[in-house]
């Protein structure tokens, strides 16, 4: 019988809950085995200082990950010439990302088109890791459709990093399954309603992410405020 679409893993989440690490980890356990593998992130990834993985080097321009490669889009990665050379598992961090384009607009129907091409070029494993929603609580197109593809969708949590009684007191500890986006020059939380799926381009070193639980989600409008992508300050 023939194989449709390669055997996918996805780990998502929130900001916090350890979707890069266990993706990391998973690399190190086919080194280990001695497994080939090649691994991307995208272009699109803008990701500045302040929203770096944790526990990576980071330049001016980009946050470094073992052994990846950075495409524009998941059609520009090489699947036939990686199989040639004996490569069958590929990971993709922050994969969110490659489902929308240039313009920062969704991709409809990538994930069926993509999976489909690599399985028949010859590619078994895919594993990836990021988000599963924007901030804007908008689920992003990549999971749903991993999901209805009968992907393996490890959802990873996080601790509420929601400070209970101001900036410097506990953080609130419940369960978190969101994240949040805040200026931390006032520690306002930007409206989800104003909050594009994908933020824009430029550096915002102002911007703060953290994982959220459910109550904090949604806050009263005083603590909030319109989020507006023409400020890179």
């Amino acid at each position: 019988m023939t194989k449709v679409l390669p055997e996918v893993t996805v780990y998502t989440g929130p900001m916090g809950a350890g979707k890069t690490t266990r993706l990391y980890g998973k690399m190190g356990e086919l080194t280990h085995l001695g497994v080939p593998y090649e691994a991307y992130r995208p272009g699109v990834d803008v990701r500045e200082v302040v929203i770096a993985p944790r526990g990576y080097v980071v330049s001016a321009n980009e946050a470094l990950t073992p052994n990846c490669t950075a495409v524009e889009a998941l059609g520009d990665i090489p699947v036939e010439e990686l199989v040639r050379r004996g490569i069958k598992t590929i990971f993709l961090e922050e994969w969110f990302m490659f489902g929308f384009d240039q313009q920062r607009r969704p991709i409809s129907g990538l994930y069926r088109e993509i999976m489909g091409r690599w399985a028949l070029a010859g590619i078994e494993r895919v594993y990836a890791a990021g988000l599963d929603q924007g901030a804007s609580g908008n689920q992003f197109g990549l999971v749903l459709d991993a999901r209805r593809y009968g992907a393996k969708v490890v959802v990873c949590t996080a601790r509420c990093a929601y400070p209970v009684n101001g900036e410097r007191d506990p953080k609130c500890g419940r369960v978190a399954r969101n994240s949040q986006i805040y200026d931390v020059r006032d520690n306002r939380v930007f409206d989800m309603e104003t909050l594009p799926d994908l933020l824009p381009e430029g550096l915002r070193l102002n911007d703060r992410y953290r994982a959220v639980c459910t109550e904090h989600l949604l806050l009263p409008s005083e603590q909030t405020k319109p989020f507006d992508p023409m400020q890179t300050e």
